[in-house]
């Protein structure tokens, strides 16, 4: 079993034209496969109810699951 993050976003479009994907939803689950955490997140989340029209599932490893102290900086200066 591996651990998915199952998003849900909506597409709109801003005065110039310009698309963008705007978050609606996130699931973190337990699935053996990718798809099998889509059904699970579709089975607890309807994502009509927020007229949703793009899902992205990831892995989520163990690296992207630890947080950062808020005064991380990369270049190491805080």
């Amino acid at each position: 079993m591996s651990e998915f993050r199952v998003s849900f976003y909506k597409t709109l479009q801003d005065a110039s034209g310009h698309s963008s994907k705007h978050l609606q939803k996130q699931l973190d689950l337990t699935s053996d496969s990718p798809s099998g955490a889509l059904v699970a997140a579709e089975r607890l989340f309807d994502p009509r109810g927020l007229e949703a029209d793009r899902v992205e599932v990831v892995q989520v490893t163990a690296a992207r699951r630890t947080s950062l102290p808020a005064d991380y900086s990369e270049s190491g200066s805080s």
